[in-house]
């Protein structure tokens, strides 16, 4: 049997087209080759900056470890009617090395969210990640209560969720016989994940990830620009990092301010260099770190806290929010460091063994996470096939009418399936 042969997205194009990008390509390397070669001695001065801990060796005991994750569409279904989107979440416990999970019909859930095709896509996609994101919560306390387990590994950061919550915040989502009122999803995930991270035993393993707080660092050693290496903290740490070894932000930045405030150094620095240019070098960064602050609680406090919320709740909520501690582990000589935050009370060394000893190479995370995730990740083309599902059925209904139906159906895009 021949093997199945998938098409090149490049070779589908007119071949003027086809030239012309692997002209582009060449251009691009060689101008990614100059930079990495400019980088390479500023990178390795910065390694004399930052101090790499050894992960504690022989300490990993046969822990009880739950793992959950989730995933949604990546595309919505537009119809003309009807605006779809599915999610799905998924647990597994092991038992030292086995699975105990497996026969359990309450690991494994699903949802949907459909809405009508009006206002911005951006809503819609927002409230499907949150609806994901409690979903995941749920799954994570359920398991946690269930199987006693000693360690709760959760994909992604606790309050990750946070951004462009304020979007939604104010806006309620009517239709299908149900009603969501965005500050309240927004303050159930912000409960669920506090409790989970007030446990003692749950960390989150964060993918994707493109904090910039060591280009920070560098920013406040003389506040010139170009003396930054413009690269987030895991490109850079994964040149400097051994397999084996993990970096605490706190080693670098001490325990006063966190790693968001050096990251909002960069990112607003344009005003803070107005704001810090005619002051006395000394005074400099301790201006330009209350000013990052200022902007970092209005940012939380609008994204979270509930309207009216008095100001007690509001410090509450955004000293919870920067005080999640976050260290970078290299599982693997063949990955990148993976991001962790740890909840609070969490043993750091019996931790950082069990994630060593149980790392999956190809990826430097750890193994069970990778497991879980081959579970619940998604088809780009689910929600589709989901809203197809859906208008198959209606149509079998005789009582309404079929052209009405196949109506609210249709693409909202005349040219393509959307």
């Amino acid at each position: 049997m021949s093997e199945e042969f998938e098409e090149s997205a490049i070779s589908r194009l007119p071949p003027r087209l086809q030239e012309e990008f692997f002209e582009l390509a060449g251009r691009a390397a060689r101008r990614v080759a100059e930079e990495l070669r400019r980088e390479k001695e500023r990178i390795l001065e910065l390694r004399k900056h930052l101090r790499f801990r050894p992960i504690p060796k022989g300490l990993a005991k046969d822990l009880r470890v739950g793992v959950v994750d989730g995933s949604s569409s990546p595309r919505l279904s537009e119809r003309l009617g009807y605006r779809i989107g599915v999610y799905t979440g998924c647990y597994m416990v092991f038992d030292g090395g086995e699975i105990i999970s497996d026969d359990d019909e309450e690991s494994m859930a699903a949802g949907y969210i459909m809405t009508p095709q009006t206002g911005s896509s951006l809503y819609t996609r927002k409230l499907l990640s949150l609806m994901r994101t409690l979903l995941e919560r749920d799954l994570a306390l359920k398991c946690m209560e269930k199987y006693d387990v000693d360690l709760m590994i959760i994909d992604g950061s606790f309050y990750g969720f946070r951004a462009r919550c304020s979007e939604i915040k104010e806006k309620e989502f009517s239709g299908l016989g149900s009603r969501i009122v965005g500050w309240k999803l927004v303050r159930e995930v912000y409960e669920k994940s506090k409790k989970l991270l007030d446990s003692g035993k749950a960390i989150g393993v964060i993918k994707r990830i493109r904090t910039a707080a060591i280009d920070g660092w560098l920013l406040s050693r003389n506040w010139r620009m170009e003396e930054t290496l413009n690269k987030n903290d895991r490109s850079l740490l994964r040149s400097l990092m051994r397999c084996g070894e993990y970096f605490d932000y706190r080693d670098l930045l001490g325990d006063r301010w966190s790693y968001l405030h050096y990251n909002g150094l960069k990112g607003w620095f344009r005003e803070i260099k107005r704001i810090i240019k005619d002051l006395p070098e000394d005074r400099k960064l301790e201006k330009a770190l209350g000013h990052v602050d200022r902007k970092l609680r209005t940012q939380i406090i609008t994204d979270l806290a509930p309207k009216n919320s008095g100001s007690e709740m509001k410090e509450e909520i955004f000293r919870e929010v920067i005080g999640v501690r976050r260290i970078y582990v290299r599982l693997s000589p063949y990955a990148p460091p993976t991001c962790i935050e740890l909840g609070r009370r969490v043993d750091l060394e019996s931790t950082l063994a069990y994630l060593m000893e149980n790392a999956n190479l190809a990826t430097g995370l750890p193994f069970p996470l990778d497991l879980v995730d081959a579970n619940v990740s998604v088809d780009r083309r689910i929600a589709r096939e989901f809203a197809d599902e859906v208008e198959a059925r209606l149509l079998l209904d005789q009582e309404l009418n079929a052209e009405d139906v196949h109506g609210e159906f249709i693409s909202i895009n005349p040219q393509k399936e959307e």
